[in-house]
């Protein structure tokens, strides 16, 4: 091949690139830089969109402003250039830093990405060299040399402000701020020295207990008694309660690096939540993972402190000097574009800086560092309060809607050759499973269920039993347990294996009794607006109540064979088997759809139900199918045959499947899930580690024990 052939692109089109290639870059830049303000919507959405969208222009937003300052240098040297061409190019090269520092909204995108600090800094170095070695080239005879400068400046403030952001947010350093101060106790050789002339005696000892950072609020008006029912209405106001999340969120959050906490902060805590209503103790679990989200992943851990506010006011300073000096600026051999590209620039700064104010002051810790006591505080709390922190939903989806799905079959049987049914499943799965709003109901029934289990939990020891249950508890509490404690028998099934089958016959028993619900409150009104209700859902009619335990089941029913199918990080730590047991449950479901010509859900649950399931699975197949289909048909039969209202036996059980896979899941998948819209489960695990029921925690030693006295 001739070295000298050029490849066939018209002139035409290598001018226009070799013109706007750069352009584009900075114009694309500033685009990707506003978008990025949508980040803090990530807590509040759940959308695989706008996730999706999030993602991609955090990935671009580093990777085009680093090109562009890229092909900055490379034009410097370019002796085609025309000198001022050159100042502006150095010019743009100093936004373009302020670019790679990002808008305060967004640092990481997930937790990961703090623990890469050190490559961040790592571009920190080189591209603010990068940049200065390109006004270098310009200083001479730089007309822009005052304004190149402050916004250079600017630059390397922001940037170095998201490293600094990424390295306090990795875990190492969380777990640094956590950890007490070091004591090297007595001197020991002057300890030794005395011990030689003392003696051991019995004494009672009280052992002496750290205090908090910040004692929690105590009802003085209360009786520290607490009774089953708990308290009716809420002692403390919204301001109080975010005050306490704040306080309960710097002494909890060790849990996220695997820390565990006394005996005494799990009884102060314990304490607190025992005395607050269901609003209350979700809304204080909303507040504290809004503040795990933001120092987590944006800039507020560097930006709240003097430092930060400091260089927050020099950078706005500095940026409109900037812009006045650049106006002041003849600029008559420059394209008209390239000016409006440059004030642009310029707007895009002025504007992120703004809405960086704006956040500051209209946010959380506003509200922590003063006190309610003026109108504008109790203006700017009024603004705060309002808007909700997380989702309030949970995906949706069961498995015989999963195995009817898979139409047309051809498209998954072509995907199973090719090695791609996975990744078809998961398609298949986003695109047809669904989202519900989390119930006051269910947020009720949650914590009413955990209460109980804490008031029973006086010490650490019973809190780790309880919160190791299974199922049990809740078919202790009924008298006819014997006959389903298989069902939930660590002997018989994995975890996994068991929510599988309470799945499938929670599905069909909910698709039976759906045609036996009425569907009009006795005491008038529609089921769904609780006429009947008239103490904050606390007293509700048995037809009510057995509706809302109904909604519950199949609510948290279908959550979680969602996670089990899809959220496999959350899962991890009790899915056993579960990928075998939940293909071959699908495989011989599949197979009774096609024998009987089952087409819809309806028809199915109907189909299923009714055959007669006399044997368990593994007495007819022995241990070469794993299969639960027809355990669960036996399981709702059961079910239907109870003379008690079902539901009432099944919501317990639910919350306490849902309760054990929350404390099971690792601490730090938890802490992942407030930038993805928040999960039902993070809540029902931090709800549990406030009411006593975890593994973290540690025991004081409290009680008699020897004192060293003087002989004489």
């Amino acid at each position: 091949m001739d070295k000298n052939m050029e490849l066939p692109i018209p002139k035409e089109v290598k001018k226009i690139w070799d013109v706007w290639n750069l352009r584009g870059c900075i114009l694309l830049s500033l685009s990707l830089q506003v978008s990025l303000l949508l980040a803090s919507f990530r807590k509040k959405c759940r959308s695989k969109l706008l996730r999706g969208l999030i993602w991609s222009a955090y990935l671009l937003a580093d990777w085009v402003a680093a090109v562009a300052i890229g092909i900055i240098t490379q034009s410097q040297v370019d002796i085609c250039d025309s000198k001022g061409n050159k100042d502006l190019l150095a010019f743009w090269a100093s936004f373009l830093l302020l670019h790679l520092g990002g808008p305060d909204t967004i640092t990481s995108f997930a937790l990961e990405d703090n623990e890469f600090w050190v490559r961040h800094l790592l571009g920190l170095i080189v591209q603010v060299l990068a940049a200065a070695y390109c006004f270098y080239l310009t200083l001479v005879h730089n007309k822009f040399l005052v304004p190149t400068v402050l916004v250079f400046v600017v630059g390397t403030i922001k940037f170095g402000e998201r490293t600094c952001a990424l390295y306090l947010a990795s875990l190492d350093h969380v777990g640094e701020t956590v950890l007490p101060k070091p004591e090297a106790g007595p001197d020991y050789e002057e300890t030794v020295a005395i011990h030689t002339s003392m003696r051991s005696v019995a004494v009672p000892i009280t052992q002496e207990v750290v205090v908090p950072i910040r004692p929690y609020f105590v009802d003085i008006n209360k009786d520290a008694k607490f009774t089953v029912t708990g308290n009716k209405k809420e002692s403390l106001s919204d301001m109080e309660l975010l005050r306490e999340a704040y306080y309960l969120f710097e002494s909890f959050k060790r849990l996220i690096v695997g820390f565990s906490l006394s005996s005494k902060d799990r009884d102060l805590s314990r304490n607190f939540f025992l005395k607050r209503i269901y609003t209350s103790a979700f809304q204080l679990i909303e507040y504290e993972l809004s503040f795990m989200y933001e120092v987590l992943h944006t800039k507020v851990i560097v930006v709240r402190r003097k430092t930060g506010y400091t260089l927050r006011l020099v950078s706005f300073c500095a940026t409109i000097v900037a812009l006045v000096f650049f106006f002041s600026v003849e600029k008559n051999e420059f394209a008209k574009f390239d000016i409006d590209l440059t004030y642009a620039l310029f707007s895009g700064a002025i504007f992120l800086d703004i809405i960086s104010v704006f956040t500051l002051i209209f946010s959380e810790w506003t509200l922590i560092a003063f006190n309610n006591t003026n109108i504008l505080s109790r203006f700017i709390a009024g603004v705060i309060m309002k808007g909700g922190r997380w989702s309030g939903s949970v995906s949706q989806y069961n498995m015989i809607k999963n195995c009817l799905d898979e139409r047309p079959e051809w498209v998954f049987t072509l995907a199973g050759y090719l090695g791609a049914g996975g990744i078809l499943g998961r398609i298949k799965i986003v695109y047809f499973s669904s989202s519900e709003a989390v119930t006051e109901e269910l947020k009720y029934f949650i914590f009413k269920q955990l209460r109980l289990k804490s008031l029973k939990a006086n010490n650490r020891r019973d809190g780790m039993e309880a919160s190791s249950q299974r199922g049990h508890w809740a078919l202790l509490l009924d008298s006819n347990h014997l006959r389903l404690k298989w069902s939930l028998s660590i002997g018989e099934y994995q975890f996994a294996e068991s929510v599988l089958l309470w799945h499938i016959a929670t599905e069909l028993y909910y698709a039976e009794s759906g045609t036996l619900q009425y569907r009009v409150c006795p005491h008038g009104g529609q089921a769904t607006q609780r006429a009947c209700d008239s103490d904050n859902r606390l007293k509700l009619c048995d037809f009510c109540e057995s509706n809302a335990r109904r909604s519950i089941c199949k609510l948290v029913s279908d959550y979680l064979f969602y996670l089990l199918v899809m959220q496999h990080p959350m899962m991890a730590p009790v899915l056993g088997n579960w990928h075998i047991v939940f293909q071959d449950t699908c495989a011989e479901a599949k197979r009774f759809f096609r024998k009987h010509s089952v087409k819809d859900h309806k028809e199915a649950c109907k189909k299923i139900s009714g055959v007669e399931a006399k044997f368990r699975s593994a007495a007819v197949k022995g241990s070469k199918s794993k299969s639960v289909l027809f355990d669960a048909c036996m399981l709702a039969e059961q079910l239907r045959g109870r003379e008690a209202d079902p539901w009432k036996l099944m919501s317990r059980v639910w919350v306490e499947l849902l309760s054990y896979a929350s404390i099971k899941c690792r601490p730090i998948v938890h802490a992942q899930q407030p930038s993805r819209g928040g999960e039902l489960m993070t809540f029902t695990w931090l709800l549990m580690n406030h009411l006593g029921l975890g593994t973290q925690f540690y025991a004081l030693e409290n009680g008699d024990g020897t004192r060293m006295v003087v002989v004489k």
